[in-house]
């Protein structure tokens, strides 16, 4: 399969968990010479290989229709920033927003046995920091935040915002997304008890 198709397949994916509201989020993979990502305001529930563009690591469409989504500049900074990122995933659901309010400077989780599914995990025991950057709608102070606060291996949260899970292919990112938002949903389950 390739990197086309292994996206496609998960921006179908996460529109299948109902993760991208009202045509949002935004996906992307590298290939050679830049990235693909998907063209603004496309419902994801339908997407097709046309609804995707070819960037530059600039973040300037090479290739397709349509114009980049307005966060794609943030993609294009993410893969100039790790040359190990290979896919980013980007997705709105109700427990990545409403904890990355409640939690501004970072989620902790312990305890959890799908901890060991983030990248470089193998207990559960361990603490783990979900970072949180603030929201902007200038996506270069948005890149400015994820900079500062960079590394973060399987990605992070955006302020009210939703997630941005990366991994070094669509697979691993994919895996990353996945059980981030198990996680973040588990979180805000908890949350619901001490109240």
């Amino acid at each position: 399969m390739t990197s086309k198709d292994e996206l496609l397949t998960a921006i179908a994916w996460a529109a299948a968990q109902g993760w991208t509201p009202a045509t949002g989020g935004n996906f992307s993979a590298r290939v050679e010479g830049g990235y693909l990502v998907t063209a603004s305001g496309r419902d994801k529930t339908r997407i097709q290989a046309d609804d995707l563009l070819l960037c530059d690591l600039d973040g300037q469409v090479l290739k397709g229709s349509g114009k980049p989504s307005a966060e794609s500049d943030l993609h294009a900074a993410l893969y100039r920033l790790d040359e190990q990122i290979g896919c980013v995933l980007h997705t709105h659901t109700v427990a990545s927003t409403v904890l990355s309010r409640r939690f501004p400077d970072g989620i902790a989780l312990n305890g959890f046995e799908m901890q060991k599914a983030l990248q470089g995990n193998t207990t559960h025991d361990a603490t783990l920091c979900l970072p949180v950057v603030p929201n902007s709608q200038d996506m270069d102070v948005l890149a400015a935040h994820v900079r500062d606060a960079w590394p973060m291996p399987w990605g992070f949260l955006v302020a009210g915002h939703g997630i941005y899970a990366v991994g070094r292919s669509v697979a691993e990112c994919r895996r990353h997304l996945e059980a981030i938002e198990f996680l973040l949903a588990c979180v805000l389950e908890e949350s619901r008890w001490s109240q």
